[in-house]
Protein backbone atom coordinates (compact mmCIF):
# COMPACT_ATOMS: atom_id res chain seq x y z
CA UNK A 1 0.00 0.00 0.00
CA UNK A 2 2.78 2.21 0.85
CA UNK A 3 4.50 2.10 -2.82
CA UNK A 4 1.35 2.42 -4.04
CA UNK A 5 0.20 5.49 -2.17
CA UNK A 6 3.70 6.96 -3.34
CA UNK A 7 3.09 6.54 -6.64
CA UNK A 8 -0.22 8.55 -6.50
CA UNK A 9 1.12 10.94 -4.37
CA UNK A 10 1.19 13.53 -6.80
CA UNK A 11 -2.15 13.02 -8.07
CA UNK A 12 -3.61 13.62 -4.94
CA UNK A 13 -1.73 17.13 -4.40
CA UNK A 14 -2.56 18.30 -7.77
CA UNK A 15 -6.24 17.97 -7.18
CA UNK A 16 -5.85 19.02 -3.41
CA UNK A 17 -4.41 21.99 -4.61
CA UNK A 18 -6.61 22.56 -7.36
CA UNK A 19 -9.83 22.13 -4.87
CA UNK A 20 -8.32 24.39 -2.07
CA UNK A 21 -8.37 26.61 -5.03
CA UNK A 22 -11.99 25.83 -6.25
CA UNK A 23 -13.10 26.45 -2.16
CA UNK A 24 -11.81 29.53 -2.38
CA UNK A 25 -13.14 30.88 -5.47
CA UNK A 26 -16.35 29.86 -4.77
CA UNK A 27 -16.60 31.58 -1.61
CA UNK A 28 -14.91 34.65 -2.72
CA UNK A 29 -16.85 34.89 -6.04
CA UNK A 30 -19.74 35.12 -3.70
CA UNK A 31 -18.87 37.57 -1.44
CA UNK A 32 -17.85 39.72 -4.17
CA UNK A 33 -21.33 39.70 -5.50
CA UNK A 34 -22.78 41.07 -2.14
CA UNK A 35 -20.57 43.84 -2.35
CA UNK A 36 -21.59 44.66 -5.83
CA UNK A 37 -25.31 45.99 -6.55
CA UNK A 38 -25.98 43.41 -8.41
CA UNK A 39 -29.73 42.19 -8.15
CA UNK A 40 -29.37 39.27 -6.10
CA UNK A 41 -31.57 36.52 -8.36
CA UNK A 42 -29.00 38.08 -10.73
CA UNK A 43 -25.99 36.77 -8.66
CA UNK A 44 -28.04 33.44 -8.03
CA UNK A 45 -28.04 32.69 -11.59
CA UNK A 46 -23.81 33.51 -11.64
CA UNK A 47 -23.32 31.16 -9.05
CA UNK A 48 -25.70 28.33 -10.66
CA UNK A 49 -23.13 28.99 -13.89
CA UNK A 50 -20.44 27.05 -12.22
CA UNK A 51 -22.53 23.89 -11.80
CA UNK A 52 -24.21 23.81 -15.64
CA UNK A 53 -20.01 23.56 -16.32
CA UNK A 54 -19.55 21.09 -14.06
CA UNK A 55 -22.39 18.77 -15.24
CA UNK A 56 -21.56 19.32 -19.13
CA UNK A 57 -17.58 18.93 -18.18
CA UNK A 58 -18.35 15.20 -16.05
CA UNK A 59 -21.06 13.94 -19.01
CA UNK A 60 -18.66 15.17 -22.14
CA UNK A 61 -14.82 16.38 -20.69
CA UNK A 62 -13.40 12.64 -21.90
CA UNK A 63 -13.46 13.77 -25.36
CA UNK A 64 -10.05 16.45 -24.84
CA UNK A 65 -8.48 13.55 -22.69
CA UNK A 66 -9.09 10.82 -25.37
CA UNK A 67 -7.90 13.48 -27.65
CA UNK A 68 -4.63 14.98 -26.49
CA UNK A 69 -3.87 12.53 -23.74
CA UNK A 70 -3.95 12.87 -19.41
CA UNK A 71 -1.21 15.32 -19.08
CA UNK A 72 -1.47 17.52 -21.45
CA UNK A 73 -5.34 17.58 -21.06
CA UNK A 74 -5.01 18.39 -17.47
CA UNK A 75 -2.86 21.14 -18.54
CA UNK A 76 -5.55 22.70 -20.88
CA UNK A 77 -7.82 22.52 -18.52
CA UNK A 78 -5.66 24.30 -15.33
CA UNK A 79 -4.41 26.83 -17.69
CA UNK A 80 -8.42 27.48 -19.11
CA UNK A 81 -9.33 28.00 -15.62
CA UNK A 82 -6.30 29.94 -14.64
CA UNK A 83 -7.22 32.37 -17.53
CA UNK A 84 -10.92 32.71 -16.73
CA UNK A 85 -10.12 33.60 -13.26
CA UNK A 86 -7.81 36.28 -13.73
CA UNK A 87 -10.61 37.36 -16.18
CA UNK A 88 -12.93 37.21 -13.22
CA UNK A 89 -11.05 39.60 -11.48
CA UNK A 90 -10.70 42.18 -14.16
CA UNK A 91 -14.50 43.65 -14.08
CA UNK A 92 -17.61 42.44 -12.78
CA UNK A 93 -20.36 42.34 -15.24
CA UNK A 94 -23.15 39.45 -15.31
CA UNK A 95 -23.03 37.55 -18.14
CA UNK A 96 -19.57 37.49 -18.40
CA UNK A 97 -19.05 36.48 -14.88
CA UNK A 98 -21.72 34.16 -15.87
CA UNK A 99 -20.04 32.46 -18.92
CA UNK A 100 -16.63 32.65 -17.12
CA UNK A 101 -18.34 30.59 -14.19
CA UNK A 102 -19.51 27.93 -17.02
CA UNK A 103 -15.85 27.44 -18.31
CA UNK A 104 -14.35 26.90 -15.02
CA UNK A 105 -16.85 24.37 -13.96
CA UNK A 106 -16.32 22.22 -16.88
CA UNK A 107 -12.68 22.96 -16.79
CA UNK A 108 -12.51 21.64 -12.98
CA UNK A 109 -14.74 18.77 -13.93
CA UNK A 110 -12.30 17.98 -16.63
CA UNK A 111 -9.43 17.84 -14.67
CA UNK A 112 -11.31 15.80 -11.61
CA UNK A 113 -11.81 13.28 -14.70
CA UNK A 114 -8.33 13.04 -15.55
CA UNK A 115 -6.80 12.54 -12.00
CA UNK A 116 -9.59 10.55 -11.24
CA UNK A 117 -9.34 8.39 -14.50
CA UNK A 118 -5.42 8.00 -13.43
CA UNK A 119 -5.97 7.04 -9.88
CA UNK A 120 -8.67 3.89 -11.58
CA UNK A 121 -5.53 2.53 -13.72
CA UNK A 122 -2.99 2.61 -10.84
CA UNK A 123 -5.43 0.70 -8.07
CA UNK A 124 -5.73 -2.76 -7.76
CA UNK A 125 -8.90 -4.14 -6.25
CA UNK A 126 -7.52 -4.90 -3.25
CA UNK A 127 -6.62 -1.46 -2.51
CA UNK A 128 -9.62 0.75 -4.07
CA UNK A 129 -11.62 0.92 -0.74
CA UNK A 130 -8.56 3.05 1.05
CA UNK A 131 -7.53 4.88 -2.41
CA UNK A 132 -11.14 6.06 -2.57
CA UNK A 133 -11.11 7.19 0.85
CA UNK A 134 -7.75 9.20 0.63
CA UNK A 135 -9.14 10.95 -2.60
CA UNK A 136 -12.34 11.50 -0.79
CA UNK A 137 -10.58 12.67 2.64
CA UNK A 138 -8.58 15.12 0.34
CA UNK A 139 -11.49 17.06 -1.73
CA UNK A 140 -13.22 17.80 1.51
CA UNK A 141 -9.63 18.99 2.83
CA UNK A 142 -8.53 21.42 -0.14
CA UNK A 143 -12.10 22.81 0.33
CA UNK A 144 -12.01 23.56 4.23
CA UNK A 145 -8.26 24.74 3.66
CA UNK A 146 -9.30 27.26 0.48
CA UNK A 147 -11.62 29.18 3.11
CA UNK A 148 -9.30 31.28 5.44
CA UNK A 149 -7.54 32.11 2.28
CA UNK A 150 -10.55 34.78 2.36
CA UNK A 151 -8.85 36.91 5.25
CA UNK A 152 -5.46 37.61 3.32
CA UNK A 153 -7.08 40.47 1.08
CA UNK A 154 -9.83 43.08 0.55
CA UNK A 155 -12.55 40.74 -1.57
CA UNK A 156 -13.24 44.25 -3.40
CA UNK A 157 -9.61 44.41 -5.08
CA UNK A 158 -8.12 41.41 -7.54
CA UNK A 159 -5.59 40.21 -5.30
CA UNK A 160 -7.38 37.12 -4.21
CA UNK A 161 -8.95 36.13 -8.28
CA UNK A 162 -4.71 35.76 -8.50
CA UNK A 163 -4.38 33.87 -5.41
CA UNK A 164 -7.09 31.74 -7.18
CA UNK A 165 -4.87 31.69 -10.35
CA UNK A 166 -1.54 30.73 -8.84
CA UNK A 167 -2.76 27.93 -7.31
CA UNK A 168 -5.02 26.75 -10.83
CA UNK A 169 -1.70 27.27 -11.60
CA UNK A 170 0.48 25.48 -8.71
CA UNK A 171 -1.64 22.32 -9.18
CA UNK A 172 -0.28 21.57 -12.93
CA UNK A 173 3.64 20.56 -11.08
CA UNK A 174 3.13 17.64 -9.40
CA UNK A 175 1.24 16.28 -12.26
CA UNK A 176 3.76 17.63 -14.55
CA UNK A 177 6.62 16.09 -12.09
CA UNK A 178 5.03 12.59 -12.15
CA UNK A 179 6.32 9.45 -13.28
CA UNK A 180 3.55 7.68 -12.95
CA UNK A 181 2.91 5.67 -15.99
CA UNK A 182 -0.58 7.86 -18.06
CA UNK A 183 -3.43 4.68 -17.91
CA UNK A 184 -4.30 4.57 -21.46
CA UNK A 185 -7.47 6.04 -21.58
CA UNK A 186 -10.46 7.47 -19.73
CA UNK A 187 -12.87 4.56 -18.44
CA UNK A 188 -15.87 4.08 -21.09
CA UNK A 189 -18.32 6.15 -20.42
CA UNK A 190 -21.40 4.44 -19.07
CA UNK A 191 -24.91 5.13 -20.15
CA UNK A 192 -26.70 6.52 -17.26
CA UNK A 193 -30.03 4.14 -15.92
CA UNK A 194 -31.89 7.46 -15.37
CA UNK A 195 -35.43 6.05 -16.08
CA UNK A 196 -34.72 2.87 -14.32
CA UNK A 197 -33.68 4.56 -10.97
CA UNK A 198 -36.66 7.42 -11.51
CA UNK A 199 -38.77 4.28 -12.10
CA UNK A 200 -37.69 1.85 -9.28
CA UNK A 201 -36.46 4.16 -6.69
CA UNK A 202 -38.45 7.46 -6.40
CA UNK A 203 -37.08 8.58 -3.16
CA UNK A 204 -33.10 8.30 -3.77
CA UNK A 205 -34.07 10.43 -7.28
CA UNK A 206 -35.73 12.93 -5.06
CA UNK A 207 -33.69 13.08 -2.46
CA UNK A 208 -30.46 13.16 -4.78
CA UNK A 209 -31.70 16.37 -6.19
CA UNK A 210 -32.97 17.62 -3.18
CA UNK A 211 -29.20 17.19 -2.23
CA UNK A 212 -28.06 19.29 -5.00
CA UNK A 213 -30.69 22.06 -4.45
CA UNK A 214 -29.06 22.57 -0.89
CA UNK A 215 -25.52 21.92 -1.29
CA UNK A 216 -25.68 24.14 -4.64
CA UNK A 217 -27.17 26.75 -2.71
CA UNK A 218 -25.54 26.06 0.62
CA UNK A 219 -21.53 26.44 -1.02
CA UNK A 220 -22.67 29.56 -3.38
CA UNK A 221 -25.07 31.52 -0.98
CA UNK A 222 -23.66 31.22 2.36
CA UNK A 223 -21.43 34.09 2.31
CA UNK A 224 -24.22 36.38 1.06
CA UNK A 225 -26.37 35.14 3.89
CA UNK A 226 -23.67 35.95 6.47
CA UNK A 227 -22.70 39.18 5.28
CA UNK A 228 -26.12 40.42 4.74
CA UNK A 229 -26.68 39.24 8.46
CA UNK A 230 -23.90 41.41 9.77
CA UNK A 231 -20.63 39.30 9.84
CA UNK A 232 -17.60 40.17 8.41
CA UNK A 233 -14.95 38.53 5.93
CA UNK A 234 -13.37 36.78 8.63
CA UNK A 235 -16.68 35.65 9.94
CA UNK A 236 -17.90 34.15 6.67
CA UNK A 237 -14.45 32.38 6.07
CA UNK A 238 -15.17 30.68 9.73
CA UNK A 239 -18.77 29.98 8.82
CA UNK A 240 -17.54 28.30 5.46
CA UNK A 241 -14.55 26.08 7.25
CA UNK A 242 -17.20 25.08 9.51
CA UNK A 243 -19.86 23.70 7.24
CA UNK A 244 -17.47 21.99 5.48
CA UNK A 245 -15.64 20.20 7.82
CA UNK A 246 -18.65 19.42 9.77
CA UNK A 247 -19.53 17.98 6.50
CA UNK A 248 -16.52 15.38 6.77
CA UNK A 249 -16.96 14.89 10.79
CA UNK A 250 -20.90 13.65 10.29
CA UNK A 251 -20.87 11.23 7.71
CA UNK A 252 -19.34 8.62 9.43
CA UNK A 253 -21.83 8.35 12.13
CA UNK A 254 -24.84 9.15 10.32
CA UNK A 255 -23.35 6.35 7.46
CA UNK A 256 -23.27 4.14 10.50
CA UNK A 257 -27.03 4.45 11.50
CA UNK A 258 -27.57 4.24 8.27
CA UNK A 259 -26.23 0.94 7.80
CA UNK A 260 -28.09 -0.10 11.07
CA UNK A 261 -31.31 1.34 11.10
CA UNK A 262 -31.92 1.81 7.25
CA UNK A 263 -31.60 5.24 4.87
CA UNK A 264 -34.87 5.87 5.18
CA UNK A 265 -35.50 6.61 8.67
CA UNK A 266 -31.58 8.25 8.33
CA UNK A 267 -33.48 10.46 5.60
CA UNK A 268 -36.20 11.77 7.45
CA UNK A 269 -34.20 12.35 10.89
CA UNK A 270 -31.30 14.08 8.33
CA UNK A 271 -34.33 16.08 6.27
CA UNK A 272 -35.76 16.93 9.31
CA UNK A 273 -32.74 17.91 10.99
CA UNK A 274 -31.26 20.17 8.19
CA UNK A 275 -35.19 21.85 8.31
CA UNK A 276 -34.52 22.35 12.16
CA UNK A 277 -30.98 23.79 12.51
CA UNK A 278 -31.92 26.12 9.41
CA UNK A 279 -34.19 27.59 11.19
CA UNK A 280 -31.72 27.91 14.10
CA UNK A 281 -29.51 29.59 12.12
CA UNK A 282 -31.48 32.14 10.92
CA UNK A 283 -32.47 33.06 15.00
CA UNK A 284 -29.03 32.48 16.12
CA UNK A 285 -26.96 35.30 13.34
CA UNK A 286 -26.90 38.30 15.69
CA UNK A 287 -28.02 36.67 18.44
CA UNK A 288 -26.15 33.95 19.69
CA UNK A 289 -22.49 33.60 20.84
CA UNK A 290 -20.27 33.30 17.78
CA UNK A 291 -19.28 29.37 18.17
CA UNK A 292 -22.72 28.68 18.61
CA UNK A 293 -22.93 29.62 15.10
CA UNK A 294 -20.05 28.07 14.21
CA UNK A 295 -21.32 25.06 15.54
CA UNK A 296 -24.83 25.74 13.88
CA UNK A 297 -23.30 25.52 10.58
CA UNK A 298 -20.77 22.13 11.06
CA UNK A 299 -24.14 20.69 11.94
CA UNK A 300 -25.80 21.78 9.27
CA UNK A 301 -22.95 20.95 6.50
CA UNK A 302 -22.79 17.51 8.29
CA UNK A 303 -26.68 16.86 7.76
CA UNK A 304 -26.87 18.69 4.45
CA UNK A 305 -24.11 16.99 2.75
CA UNK A 306 -25.08 13.33 3.54
CA UNK A 307 -28.24 13.67 1.77
CA UNK A 308 -26.49 12.74 -1.36
CA UNK A 309 -24.38 9.48 -0.16
CA UNK A 310 -27.70 8.48 1.62
CA UNK A 311 -29.88 8.41 -1.72
CA UNK A 312 -26.59 6.42 -3.34
CA UNK A 313 -26.24 4.02 -0.82
CA UNK A 314 -30.35 3.86 -0.93
CA UNK A 315 -30.72 3.15 -4.47
CA UNK A 316 -27.53 0.66 -4.60
CA UNK A 317 -29.42 -1.50 -1.85
CA UNK A 318 -33.03 -1.16 -3.66
CA UNK A 319 -31.94 -1.33 -7.55
CA UNK A 320 -29.04 -4.18 -6.73
CA UNK A 321 -27.64 -2.80 -9.66
CA UNK A 322 -25.66 -4.84 -12.23
CA UNK A 323 -23.48 -1.46 -13.13
CA UNK A 324 -23.18 0.16 -10.05
CA UNK A 325 -21.46 3.11 -12.38
CA UNK A 326 -24.58 3.27 -14.45
CA UNK A 327 -26.67 4.10 -11.58
CA UNK A 328 -24.97 6.56 -9.91
CA UNK A 329 -23.89 8.20 -12.89
CA UNK A 330 -27.65 8.78 -13.31
CA UNK A 331 -27.92 10.57 -9.35
CA UNK A 332 -24.69 12.51 -10.29
CA UNK A 333 -26.84 14.11 -12.88
CA UNK A 334 -29.73 14.38 -10.98
CA UNK A 335 -27.57 15.90 -8.21
CA UNK A 336 -26.33 18.47 -11.18
CA UNK A 337 -29.51 19.22 -12.05
CA UNK A 338 -30.55 19.66 -8.22
CA UNK A 339 -27.39 21.86 -7.91
CA UNK A 340 -27.99 24.20 -10.82
CA UNK A 341 -31.01 25.08 -9.85
CA UNK A 342 -30.16 26.00 -6.38
CA UNK A 343 -28.31 28.83 -6.26
CA UNK A 344 -31.36 30.55 -8.60
CA UNK A 345 -33.99 29.84 -6.21
CA UNK A 346 -31.72 30.68 -3.25
CA UNK A 347 -31.24 33.68 -4.88
CA UNK A 348 -35.00 34.66 -5.30
CA UNK A 349 -35.72 33.42 -1.65
CA UNK A 350 -33.09 36.09 -0.26
CA UNK A 351 -34.09 38.77 -3.07
CA UNK A 352 -38.05 37.43 -1.30
CA UNK A 353 -37.13 37.50 2.27
CA UNK A 354 -33.59 39.26 2.59
CA UNK A 355 -30.70 37.64 4.12
CA UNK A 356 -32.98 35.03 5.91
CA UNK A 357 -35.13 33.96 3.06
CA UNK A 358 -31.55 31.34 1.85
CA UNK A 359 -32.03 29.34 5.14
CA UNK A 360 -35.56 29.15 4.79
CA UNK A 361 -35.61 27.93 1.94
CA UNK A 362 -33.39 25.08 3.04
CA UNK A 363 -35.84 24.49 5.70
CA UNK A 364 -38.38 24.10 3.18
CA UNK A 365 -35.74 21.70 0.86
CA UNK A 366 -35.27 19.50 4.41
CA UNK A 367 -38.26 19.50 5.51
CA UNK A 368 -39.52 17.75 2.04
CA UNK A 369 -37.10 15.53 2.50
CA UNK A 370 -38.66 14.26 5.63
CA UNK A 371 -41.74 14.05 4.17
CA UNK A 372 -41.09 12.01 1.51
CA UNK A 373 -38.83 9.70 2.99
CA UNK A 374 -42.14 9.29 5.33
CA UNK A 375 -44.73 8.67 2.68
CA UNK A 376 -42.58 6.39 0.20
CA UNK A 377 -43.18 3.35 1.95
CA UNK A 378 -43.07 0.89 -0.72
CA UNK A 379 -39.19 0.78 -1.46
CA UNK A 380 -38.16 -2.12 0.55
CA UNK A 381 -34.11 -3.21 0.64
CA UNK A 382 -33.23 -6.77 0.92
CA UNK A 383 -29.78 -5.95 2.41
CA UNK A 384 -27.43 -3.10 2.52
CA UNK A 385 -24.12 -1.92 1.28
CA UNK A 386 -21.74 -0.45 3.52
CA UNK A 387 -22.25 3.15 3.86
CA UNK A 388 -19.91 5.61 1.47
CA UNK A 389 -18.82 8.82 1.76
CA UNK A 390 -19.19 10.42 -1.79
CA UNK A 391 -17.87 13.46 -3.63
CA UNK A 392 -19.83 14.97 -6.23
CA UNK A 393 -17.34 15.16 -9.12
CA UNK A 394 -17.53 12.88 -12.52
CA UNK A 395 -18.72 9.72 -12.93
CA UNK A 396 -15.36 8.43 -13.02
CA UNK A 397 -14.75 8.40 -9.46
CA UNK A 398 -16.82 5.76 -8.79
CA UNK A 399 -15.55 2.80 -10.73
CA UNK A 400 -13.35 3.45 -7.54
CA UNK A 401 -15.78 2.64 -5.04
CA UNK A 402 -15.11 -0.90 -4.25
CA UNK A 403 -19.36 -1.31 -4.60
CA UNK A 404 -18.74 -1.05 -8.03
CA UNK A 405 -16.41 -4.36 -7.78
CA UNK A 406 -18.62 -7.34 -9.55
CA UNK A 407 -18.26 -9.89 -6.73
CA UNK A 408 -17.69 -13.53 -7.55
CA UNK A 409 -20.12 -16.32 -5.93
CA UNK A 410 -18.63 -17.01 -2.94
CA UNK A 411 -17.66 -13.22 -1.80
CA UNK A 412 -21.30 -12.75 -2.70
CA UNK A 413 -22.70 -15.49 -0.05
CA UNK A 414 -19.75 -14.08 2.04
CA UNK A 415 -21.30 -10.91 2.26
CA UNK A 416 -24.99 -12.13 2.60
CA UNK A 417 -23.78 -14.22 5.96
CA UNK A 418 -22.34 -10.83 7.17
CA UNK A 419 -24.99 -8.70 6.54
CA UNK A 420 -28.10 -11.35 7.92
CA UNK A 421 -25.64 -11.60 11.61
CA UNK A 422 -24.94 -7.55 11.71
CA UNK A 423 -28.68 -6.71 11.00
CA UNK A 424 -30.85 -9.22 12.22
CA UNK A 425 -34.38 -9.34 11.31
CA UNK A 426 -36.58 -6.89 13.53
CA UNK A 427 -39.79 -4.72 13.04
CA UNK A 428 -37.44 -1.70 12.86
CA UNK A 429 -35.92 -2.53 9.86
CA UNK A 430 -37.96 -3.68 7.39
CA UNK A 431 -39.70 -1.17 4.36
CA UNK A 432 -36.15 1.33 4.31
Amino acid sequence: MARLIISIVALLASITILVMGSGLMGTLVSTRLSLEAIDPQLKGLIMSAYYIGLVIGAQQGDWVVRRTGHIRAFAIFAAIATVAVLLLGLHVAVWAWFALRVVIGFCLAGAYLVVESWLNARTENRTRGRVFSIYQFLAYLGLAAGQPLLNLYEPIGTELFMVVAVLFALCLVPVALTRTGMPPDTPARKRMQLRQVVAVSPLAAIVCVAAGLVSGAAFTLTPIFALRMGLDITGVSLVMTSLILGGVVLQWPIGYFSDRFGRRALMITTGGGVALVSLALISAIGAAPPWAILALAAVFGGLAFTLYPLSVSHANDVLQPDDFVAVTAALLFLWGLGAVAGPILGGWAIAWLGGPGLFAYMAAIGGAVALAALLLKRETAEAREPFRTLTRTTPVIYHLDPRALPQTEGEAEEETHKQASDNPPSKGTHGY
